[in-house]
């Protein structure tokens, strides 16, 4: 397979770029920042796309590290040549996948192939994207290999077992993290006796609470019975306080009889002496008229002095003028007299009816007061019988007695919601006490099981390694030989290092192996550059691959460097090479 030429339309900082490939060695020599790097990743996405975003790692992402710096479409296209015929594969990219664009043209017979096939790159070298960036492609400073089950099958001509192969791993991956896991979860001796020294204070705590309990009953027992006398003397203190009350209450209640019937008797006396001053007044009236008796006597005189004027009169004794004056005079004295006499007749009798009535009614008042008397004294001699030491009841020996209860209430209820509190206590203290009982089982049936899951798993991922490696160890001998032969070229002792059934090399001391990460950084690069080269005449049996070396070299010293363009050159008779350095130093070609 041969790659003929390309079009970058934009990706990364590369825009409308289009480049022709030779047969061999195609050597690019640019400055840095050119876009070196971004150059070797568009040739391999446009045979392996690219692989969706990570959120929270856009940087790393190769989406979105190499989105267009110009806008525009993100993408081209690369001619290759294979079987003899000739393709073309366009890409285009969004920001994730499913707003890519695919299409492969068949020169032979002008058809588009717009479908996206899974993996282009993958159906043309027949491996995948992860083993092509660790064979045929050198990223700058960073290709060291390793190991996976696509190199192994591959390697060992199983490929149709390929998908065991890929299950072992996934399964030796998932078993690791199953073991991991079962051992974060087993519980630790220590936590079981932690559990234990936990419950054993549950427990002193639960007879604690027990004992406190109990005794809070005996002392909420003999509160009762506290308190029940004092009930008792409270009603005693009561039926007194009702009965003393009572007397009380009568003793007033006499003396206010007492102070009504004085106050009756007084206005009796007032009354019987206000009739009997009426009674003197009409006596002294009838008294007074006794002395009108001459004005009568005098009147009478004169109707007898009329009378005999008349004869007088009749006998011619006197003359008319005064018999007319003297008879007028009678006349008028004798009509003063008989109004006189009737006046006073009425009055006499009205006087006498008043003094009578008088006479009545004081007899009445005194009949009254003597009966209002003798109640008194009746109620005296009962006020003094009875009542004579009788005082205004004193509240406090009942009150202090009710204080008394109160108190012994307050203490009953406290002593209540104590034994409350605490009976919650045990009760929580108890189930507690349970769950952690049930925890310290289980952590000891969950140490037992779960050790046995531990070993089950251990000794599961033990077998699938010695399967691996049973697969692994059919090429080992064959790479180490491909791989002794190009580390000579590099004037380097074919013993020294070595590559183990993990694909780690190792470095072979007299005190025994070490990683060869502890050598410089230049003989770290010829060793993996080694390593690849030896997997690239191994890996790719249905067709070769190009190969592109990004910067593979610039560590190496100028005898190194030498080496490293001799075997690219023999490398570039079998595999077409894409070069790409930032030095002339590095220069293949000159």
């Amino acid at each position: 397979m041969k790659l003929l030429r390309l079009h970058v339309e934009n990706f990364g900082k590369l825009h409308n770029l289009d480049l022709d490939f030779k047969d061999e060695i195609n050597e690019i020599i640019k400055e840095n920042g050119w876009g070196k790097t971004t150059l070797s990743i568009f040739i391999k996405s446009l045979f392996y796309s690219m692989s969706a975003r990570t959120r929270g790692d856009e940087y790393k992402s190769e989406r979105s590290r190499y989105l267009s710096w110009q806008g525009g479409v993100y993408g081209g296209f690369i001619e290759y040549e294979m079987g003899g015929k000739r393709y073309r594969v366009t890409r285009t990219f969004g920001k994730t996948p499913e707003y890519d664009t695919f299409e492969l043209f068949d020169y032979s017979n002008n058809v588009a192939i717009k479908e996206e096939k899974k993996v282009l790159g993958e159906e043309i070298f027949g491996v995948g994207e992860q083993s092509f960036l660790m064979t045929a492609f050198f990223p700058q400073l960073n290709f060291k290999s390793s190991s996976n089950s696509e190199l192994t099958a591959n390697l060992t001509g199983v490929n149709k077992y390929q998908d065991d192969l890929e299950s072992i791993d996934k399964a030796i991956k998932v078993l690791k993290a199953r073991r991991l896991d079962i051992k974060r979860n087993i519980p630790k001796k220590s936590d079981i006796e932690e559990k234990r020294m936990i419950l054993n204070q549950v427990r002193a705590k639960t007879t604690a609470l027990s004992q406190e309990i109990d005794e809070k009953e005996r002392e909420l027992t003999s509160a009762k019975e506290k308190k029940k006398q004092i009930d008792d003397s409270v009603i005693v203190a009561k039926d007194k306080l009702a009965l003393q009350e009572e007397k009380y209450q009568n003793k007033l209640s006499i003396e206010s009889k007492i102070r009504d019937l004085t106050s009756q008797v007084a206005t009796l006396y007032e009354k019987q002496s206000s009739i009997q001053d009426k009674a003197i007044a009409n006596l002294n009236g009838k008294e007074k008229d006794k002395k009108n008796y001459a004005l009568i006597i005098f009147a009478i005189l004169l109707a007898v002095l009329a009378v005999g004027v008349t004869v007088l009169y009749v006998f011619n004794v006197i003359d008319l003028t005064l018999f007319i004056s003297i008879l007028a005079v009678s006349i008028i004295t004798l009509i003063i007299l008989v109004a006189f006499i009737t006046l006073k007749t009425k009055k006499d009798r009205e006087l006498n009816s008043k003094i009578g009535s008088s006479v009545d009614m004081a007899r009445k008042f005194k009949e009254q007061i003597d009966d209002l008397n003798n109640s008194l004294k009746k109620l005296d001699k009962m006020l003094n019988d009875n009542y004579a030491n009788v005082t205004l009841p004193k509240r406090d020996d009942y009150e202090e007695i009710k204080n008394k209860q109160n108190s012994a209430n307050m203490n009953i209820y406290s002593i209540e919601n104590s034994l409350l509190r605490l009976r919650n206590d045990l009760e929580e203290s108890v189930g507690q006490e349970e769950y952690i009982s049930s925890q310290i089982e289980l952590l000891k049936e969950g140490y037992t099981s779960l050790n046995e899951k531990y070993s089950l798993v251990e000794k599961t991922i033990d077998f699938l390694l010695k399967a691996r490696d049973n697969v692994a160890s059919r090429y080992v001998s064959s790479i180490n030989g491909e791989f002794s032969q190009i580390m000579k070229k590099f004037n380097i002792d074919e013993n020294r290092f070595i590559i183990d059934n993990q694909w780690t090399v190792k470095e072979q001391t007299s005190i025994g192996t070490k990683d060869f990460e502890y050598s410089s950084q230049g003989i770290q690069d010829i060793i993996s550059f080694c390593q690849r080269i030896s997997l690239i005449n191994k890996i790719y049996k249905k067709e070769k691959p190009f190969v592109i070396l990004d910067d593979t070299f610039v560590n190496l010293d100028d005898n190194m460097l030498e080496c490293a363009k001799e075997v690219v050159k023999e490398l570039s008779k079998e595999f077409q090479v894409v070069y790409i350095c930032c030095h002339s130093r590095c220069s293949i070609l000159n």
